[in-house]
């Protein structure tokens, strides 16, 4: 018979042994489209967007002291934008949005297909015009 300070370890260290092992995962996540990557402003200046190359987005909106922030995935073909926004972003915080992007040469129109977040929504309905070149 094992002593009982064996069975607690074979509990603990166990369970701790496969958190350690997930957290080493080597998955990797395919790049954004590069017609969305850039920045993206308003021609008012009030909303700017930044799409990066890793698939992180910020959403700076002129009545705002932070940008929204979170990740990002983009369906070219379908023009399908996915935003998931972080927990500690000062608006839209722990949310997803689906949005319609039409990406014309130096222009992008956001169409709403869900969106929880009034603020990004509103944001979101002037076109956006590409600051700069193409990453």
């Amino acid at each position: 018979m094992r002593p009982p300070f064996q069975h607690v370890a074979m509990i603990v260290v166990a369970p701790l042994a496969l958190a350690v092992a997930a957290c080493r995962s080597t998955e990797e996540v395919a790049p954004p489209d590069p017609a969305i990557v850039g920045t993206w402003r308003a021609a008012d200046g009030l909303v700017e967007g930044d799409f990066s190359p890793g698939g992180l987005y910020a959403i700076r909106l002129d009545d705002l002291k932070r940008p929204i922030m979170g990740s990002f995935a983009f369906d070219a073909k379908e023009g399908a934008l996915t935003l998931t926004t972080r927990r500690e972003s000062p608006a839209c915080g722990d949310d997803n949005a689906s949005y319609r992007a039409i990406i014309g040469g130096m222009s992008m129109d956001l169409e709403v297909v869900r969106d929880t977040c009034d603020l990004r929504a509103k944001a979101f309905k002037t076109r956006l015009e590409r600051v700069g070149a193409k990453r």
